[in-house]
């Protein structure tokens, strides 16, 4: 065999063991929206766009004295509610819309075809729940390195990890588009060897991090978190999620009964580590009241929820990367991984909100609403009896 044969022989090989590392190789000819998977994902993905707007403009209605947590969780919830209008535009439109354009077909085909949104938002759903566990972690169990670096500094970090981490997770799909291709979402993987190995590579990366590294490393600040709120006393340990509020109290009048009033802006990292020796009794003006079950707890059950969701995901890519099965779009398998996924999407906004006190606070402010309400109706029809 001459040596120029060589290399069509090992991309063969690797195609071959590759052939379904992505989820956009190819499709599963025989396909339906009357399936009761497909039926179940687009409830569930019109339920995630009903629970996470309202959640999501209440975390940028609310306000915090530190922002770290408070805005990664606001990236979270948005990421949520892009994820569940994709999957829906998904069942409605397509992976293939043809407008008549190449130019605009091609990017829609770049952009939309090879589910590059999909995955970018899926991944940055994945970061900002991890590096937000990580704050949480950071902040209660009072690791003394971290005040050392600056709010701003910590923050920008934080982003960066997210925006760039869901950027390098998703772009090997665009290796996958072919912008003048009719079938854009399911055409064969390319011949090209370095693509592959590209391909090959980030599925095993992909398998690594969000399959096993952040499970894990969720599982254990879970544990630790409990641990050290359970072996507290008295409150000793300043909870800020407890502490978030409405920059229009006027506006949600139940709620700041419940939040404290802000102390003033942190101004160095001195007066974090400041705040971690003294406790959250000794603040001045602090009303908050120490619970065994914080509103940082709600990383207990997004971790449940995430793991519920990536685990089926992560084994069918294991197992397509390993060759062992073949991983194709519209099958029962991708599609029930879709369901799971979803699931997890509906999840986050109703444990943010029962977690959150100034958000679980607007549920009495409603009540309490209805109930004044309905006392001066029956005023007034008593009035006006003779």
């Amino acid at each position: 065999m001459s040596n120029h044969q060589l290399p069509q022989k090992s991309t063969v090989d690797v195609r071959r063991t590759l052939k379904m590392t992505t989820d956009n190789s190819h499709c599963s000819a025989a396909y339906s929206y009357t399936t009761a998977l497909d039926i179940c994902a687009i409830l569930l993905n019109i339920f995630g766009c009903f629970a996470n707007f309202p959640v999501t403009v209440l975390l940028f209605l609310l306000r915090s004295k530190k922002s770290e947590g408070l805005i990664l969780l606001r990236v979270l919830s948005a990421g949520c509610l892009d994820f569940s209008l994709i999957s829906l535009i998904e069942k409605v439109v397509g992976l293939n819309p043809n407008t008549g354009n190449i130019y605009i077909d091609g990017l829609i085909c770049l952009l939309w075809s090879s589910r590059f949104l999909f995955w970018y938002i899926s991944f940055q759903i994945y970061h900002s729940l991890f590096y937000f566990a990580c704050n949480r972690a950071y902040e209660l169990l009072q690791i003394r390195n971290y005040p050392i670096i600056t709010e701003k500094q910590r923050l920008t970090a934080y982003m960066l990890l997210v925006f760039i981490g869901s950027f390098i997770g998703a772009v090997p799909h665009l290796l996958l588009a072919f912008p003048l291709s009719n079938n854009c979402a399911c055409d064969p993987l390319p011949d090209n060897f370095g693509i592959l190995s590209v391909l090959y590579a980030q599925a095993f990366l992909w398998i690594a991090i969000l399959g096993i590294i952040y499970p894990a490393i969720l599982v254990y600040i879970c544990i630790a978190l409990v641990l050290r709120l359970r072996n507290s006393e008295r409150g000793i340990i300043a909870d800020e999620l407890e502490e978030l509020y409405f920059l229009k109290p006027r506006l949600f009048p139940t709620s700041t009964t419940i939040t404290s009033t802000p102390a003033p802006p942190v101004a160095s990292s001195s007066s974090d580590s400041e705040r971690n020796r003294v406790g959250v009794l000794e603040r001045p003006g602090n009303k908050s009241v120490p619970h065994a079950w914080s509103a940082s707890c709600c990383i207990v059950p997004l971790t449940a929820a995430f793991i519920v969701g990536i685990a089926f995901e992560s084994t069918q890519q294991l197992l397509s990367a390993a060759g062992v099965i073949n991983y194709r779009l519209r099958t029962p398998a991708e599609k029930f991984s879709l369901v799971l996924g979803s699931l997890f999407t509906v999840l986050v906004p109703l444990i943010l909100f029962f977690h959150i006190p100034a958000m679980r606070a607007l549920i009495f402010a409603a009540i309490a609403s209805i109930k004044e309400k309905i006392g001066k109706s029956k005023s007034a029809d008593t009035s006006d009896l003779p």
